[in-house]
């Protein structure tokens, strides 16, 4: 009973030696020394004299396993709240920034955030997922709207562009006409012309070149 007994605390001080690079390193091990454990019991005694000196290294053996294993985990359940307050963080950030219009500025700055959401440690992946979610969330309407406001954009724009062809046309017709008022006539289009807005950035050297071939 006492060799017995003696190679299963060579077996738990060995794994008590090993290197645990993770929760999943802990658990395997401890699921070993678990099995040792059942195993010792199935022993009887060892000679009196020895008796209680193989049960005491062999509980100093698990108890230093245990008790490293407990300072593992509560270190990380301390990380794992550390973790989670900087994504929190983050979230409020974004939020605070989703109903902003200066697009541009806001894009970048939420883009800066989402690469530092990546930079953050692990979180338990039930309350992971959520604040994902909510992170995730709060950054899509802000896009959203983004999208919604370049979309009204780019049809103005194009309205813009057909209003300005019209005018231009109006100039071209003025050309053929005799009224005594051409200049104040063509002095109207010329404001109407420059009141439009933006035309799309690709069409504009075009249509200004149109223009003015027209006005000379």
């Amino acid at each position: 009973n006492l060799a017995r007994k003696t190679t299963l605390c060579e077996k738990v001080e060995e794994i008590a030696k090993e290197e645990n690079k993770g929760a999943s390193d802990w658990e395997k091990h401890t699921k070993d020394i678990i099995g040792i454990q059942t195993e010792w019991k199935t022993i009887g005694f060892a000679p009196q004299k020895m008796n209680v000196k193989i049960f005491e290294r062999f509980r100093a053996a698990c108890d230093d396993f245990f008790g490293r294993k407990a300072e593992f985990f509560k270190g990380m359940k301390e990380k794992f709240s550390e973790n989670a307050i900087k994504k929190q963080e983050l979230i409020d950030k974004a939020i605070a920034l989703k109903d902003s219009t200066d697009w541009k500025k806001t894009s970048d700055e939420l883009i800066k955030l989402q690469k530092e959401w990546k930079t953050i440690g692990a979180v338990p992946k039930k309350i992971g997922n959520q604040l994902w979610e909510e992170f995730r969330a709060e950054c899509d309407k802000f896009f959203e709207a983004r999208n919604a406001a370049s979309a009204g954009s780019h049809n103005e724009e194009r309205d813009n562009l057909e209003k300005k062809r019209g005018i231009i046309e109006k100039v071209k017709a003025l050309a053929e006409e005799t009224e005594e008022n051409l200049q104040s006539m063509l002095q109207a289009l010329r404001e109407e012309y420059n009141a439009v807005g933006h035309v799309p950035f690709k069409e504009k050297d075009r249509i200004y070149k149109q223009y003015h071939s027209q006005i000379d």
